[in-house]
């Protein structure tokens, strides 16, 4: 997956395939899911490390992203 800007300001692109992705914050509390979209909008979220989950068809992807505003 190509996830792209990281810092994000307020929209999250990924480039690849997958189901849904959920935003986890360093508590671990899901912030925010959606179903397959090109683009998220993230300008709802404060600024600081959130862990990204991807979901495709047989796995799970995490990676680290950081909200700066």
């Amino acid at each position: 997956f190509n996830i792209y800007p990281n810092p994000v300001n307020d929209v999250l692109t990924i480039d690849g395939n997958y189901t849904s992705a959920t935003i986890y914050d360093v508590f671990g509390k899901a912030v925010l899911t959606t179903d397959y979209q090109n683009t998220i909008d993230v300008a709802s979220l404060s600024s600081g490390v959130y862990m990204l989950n991807i979901n495709t068809e047989n796995a799970i992807t995490v990676k680290k992203i950081t909200i700066a505003k």
